[in-house]
């Protein structure tokens, strides 16, 4: 059975000089990328996202990753128990300036597992030139 490709949104650890990025070996990096739908993020060792109407685009990085690679992204994630994996619209940055829609998968922190932490804060508010949420490794 042939596998399929899926493109994968990430922000966190799993970012090109991230500790788990050792995942993504051999998956083709798309490009850098930001979310269309704004989120909240909080910073506990890891960055956790939860969507918020007042929030902030995230930017990150998009690979496209095989079924056996989206199912090691969903053990790592807890899929399902710790972050639900969403298929949302992101946009690529174009040369003349101008932004491509695409779809990928996120990872999006469940409320029943983050919501109290979100509660207490703080919040993350590092973002980047265009204002769009940007976790570095160590900020």
């Amino acid at each position: 059975m042939r596998s399929m490709a899926h493109r994968v949104f990430v922000y966190g650890t799993l970012k090109s000089g991230s500790w788990n990025h050792y995942l993504l070996k051999g998956c083709e990096f798309f490009r850098g990328a930001a979310t269309v739908p704004t989120y909240k993020m909080i910073e506990n060792g890891f960055p956790v996202i939860m969507p918020d109407s007042e929030g902030k685009p995230l930017a990150g990085e998009i690979y496209t990753v095989d079924d056996e690679t989206l199912a090691r992204l969903d053990q790592l994630e807890r899929e399902g128990s710790s972050y639900d994996r969403k298929l949302i619209d992101v946009t690529l940055p174009l040369a003349s300036g101008e932004r491509l829609p695409t779809k990928a998968f996120i990872y999006v922190g469940r409320e029943d597992r983050f919501g109290k932490a979100f509660a207490r804060g703080p919040l993350y508010e590092t973002v980047n030139e265009r204002g769009e949420l940007d976790w570095k490794v160590g900020a």
